[in-house]
Formats: C-alpha cells, sequence, structure tokens
C-alpha cells in the first residue's frame, strides 16, 4: 500500500469525527490540507455534514459541532480520483439507517444538476405505433411490439438507452454526450445526432440499423466474441446476424425501412420474406408459407390505409400467390395465422 492510500484511508476514518468537531489539532490538520488538494473534497465535506445535519436523534444534535466544523473547510480546490457520493457511502457505512435516509431525501433536493434519475419505460401493443421525446429533446418513434427504457435525465457524459423492437431516432445533437442505444442481441450504436432507424426484435435472430442522415458506429461481437465497429453513412443499411458474428452493409433508399413511422408501407423491390416480416408487424398476424420458393418473389408498390386483405389481393392478381385465414385450435392465441401458398 502506498503512502497516498495511507492518507487516504486515515482522511475517510478522520471524516466523521472531524465533522463533529472531534478531532485533534493534528487530526484537524490533516483533514484540512486534504480539503485544499481538491475542490470536489468541499462537496464532499458538504454531505457528510448532511448526514448528520438530516438526523433527527438526540445523540447527533448534542455531539455534532456543524459550526465549528465548517469553519475548517475553506480554499480553492482541484476534482480527485474518490467521487463525492462514494465518500459519502463510506461514512455513511458506519452510521444508523435514519441518517442514511435523510442524507439521500437532502442529496436529492440539494444538487439539482446531479439529481436521480429514475428508469422509465414506454411499450406499444401489436399493430400499434408511437413516439416519444426524451429528456435531451431527442425524438422517438416506436414501432408495433416495442419497448424503450430511458432515464429521467441525462447525466454523466452519454445518453444510454435500451431498445427492444423497432424505433426511429431523431437524436438531438451533442458532440459532448454520445447517445447509445443498447438491444438484447449484444449490439450497441453509438451517435452524437442523426436520424436513423432500428429493428432489433427479441425473437428474431437479426439486428439492422438503417441511417437517413448523419452517421452512427455499430458496435457488435464477431464470431470469434470480439468486438468490432463498423460506421454507417447515410443511405446504408447494416444487417447483424448475432448467431453468426457476421454483419453485411447494403445501400438502400430508405424509404422503405422507415415508412411505417409514417403510417405506410413501401416494397422497392422488397423480397417476400421482409414483405410478410413487414405485414406481420403492422396488423399484428402470423404467416404461414407453404411454398418456401415464394419468399424468393420480389415486389414494388406502396399502401397507406388499405386492409390487409387488399394487400394480400394484389400480390395473388400480381402473382398468382394464394392466401386464406386459418382457423387457430388454441383460443389463446394473439394472432391471426394466415397460410401463404
Amino acid at each position: 500500500m502506498t503512502k497516498e492510500d495511507n492518507k487516504y484511508n486515515d482522511i475517510e476514518n478522520l471524516l466523521p469525527r472531524f465533522c463533529e468537531g472531534m478531532t485533534t489539532e493534528e487530526e484537524s490538520l490533516l483533514v484540512e490540507e486534504w480539503i485544499k488538494e481538491d475542490e470536489a473534497n468541499l462537496k464532499i465535506i458538504d454531505q457528510t455534514h448532511a448526514l448528520y445535519l438530516a438526523a433527527d436523534t438526540l445523540h447527533v444534535m448534542q455531539s455534532v459541532n456543524t459550526e465549528k466544523a465548517l469553519k475548517k473547510v475553506k480554499g480553492k480546490v482541484n476534482r480527485k480520483k474518490i467521487s463525492g457520493w462514494e465518500w459519502t457511502q463510506r461514512v455513511a457505512a458506519v452510521m444508523s439507517i435514519p441518517l442514511l435516509i435523510g442524507i439521500l431525501l437532502m442529496y436529492m433536493s440539494k444538487d439539482e444538476h446531479k439529481e436521480i434519475a429514475q428508469m422509465l419505460e414506454i411499450k406499444t401493443n401489436p399493430g400499434m405505433t408511437t413516439s416519444v421525446v426524451l429528456p435531451d429533446s431527442t425524438v422517438v418513434h416506436l414501432n408495433s411490439e416495442s419497448s424503450l427504457r430511458y432515464p429521467s435525465s441525462f447525466n454523466g457524459d452519454s445518453r444510454s438507452v435500451e431498445l427492444v423492437g423497432e424505433a426511429f431516432f431523431d437524436v438531438t445533437k451533442d458532440v459532448n454526450k454520445r447517445f447509445i442505444i443498447s438491444t438484447l442481441h449484444h449490439s450497441q450504436i453509438e451517435v452524437y445526432g442523426t436520424s436513423f432507424n432500428v429493428e432489433a426484435y427479441a425473437k428474431d435472430n437479426q439486428v439492422s440499423a438503417t441511417l437517413v442522415n448523419g452517421k452512427i458506429g455499430f458496435l457488435f461481437e464477431d464470431k470469434a466474441g470480439i468486438t468490432k465497429k463498423i460506421n454507417l453513412s447515410p443511405n446504408h443499411k447494416l444487417v447483424y446476424t448475432p448467431t453468426t458474428g457476421e454483419a453485411n452493409v447494403y445501400e438502400t433508399s430508405c424509404e422503405s425501412e422507415i415508412a411505417w413511422k409514417e403510417g405506410k408501407i413501401v416494397f422497392n423491390n422488397t423480397s417476400m420474406k421482409d414483405i410478410l416480416h413487414m405485414l406481420g408487424k403492422r396488423y399484428n398476424v402470423e404467416f404461414v408459407v407453404k411454398n418456401k420458393n415464394l419468399k424468393e418473389y420480389a415486389f414494388t408498390g406502396s399502401f397507406t390505409t388499405q386492409r390487409l386483405e387488399r394487400i394480400l389481393e394484389f400480390f395473388k392478381i400480381s402473382s398468382k400467390i394464394n392466401w386464406r385465414y386459418l382457423d387457430s385450435k388454441e383460443i389463446t392465441d394473439e394472432k391471426q395465422r394466415i397460410e401463404i401458398y
């Protein structure tokens, strides 16, 4: 253990007695020297005092010499490696539960710019979409059966959210705070301010990111478990397959990928496999494909308020693709099943 480590261990033990005015002259000088070394130490002293002031116990009221201790806190200093909150936790460890409760309440009300953020979550029902404005004014559109978890305020040097499902992000620019999206598939997207679409449903074996404008970095694990990063430029789509660790990038007009947030369905030489995936999300149905060759078909067209039956009739007329509703034997089935043959 270094001399500096011993010093900080001594300070940690002295702080409670210093705040009570019970340290010797030599010990007090040691604490005062420590205060002058770091500006953050002033806040540590304030928080430690708050522990005692928040307590409504006779012992603390009689023993704390607040005026004497506060007079010892002087001078301007710099930031240290041990945070104020960590010091407060250490001091609180030797005190009673009422004291800890008191400081928690005082800490949240006293230091507004470092308030403790609460995690919030917004979800969409099957076949529905919604939008939410985040604390930094970022706008997020959520597609069907999706959820987004985010803090009530973005503290620290990053803005982190968690996505399950599909969402379109219009991120407020902040070069000092990168925006990070995490998914269940061990992938992340980093951005400072841009517009893009992300699809990462738990039941799917792929994650895709489509960049409309700006620049994003897609972080993922390859087959060997090594983290890699691919930077996307506008009008490109990245598709990541977690099971294989492969990530491929394609050019795209972005129209098909983001039309859903405007209530539209756009096919641009889109494969039947992707079409059925899009229709399944939009209309909350499950497709059963009898002829696997049909998945290789591709179509171009756009739809807005048309019913699902009309869209399926379009496929039937143009390519002789038949469809029919299937009766479910399970009364608890949430989705209507449609057979494509």
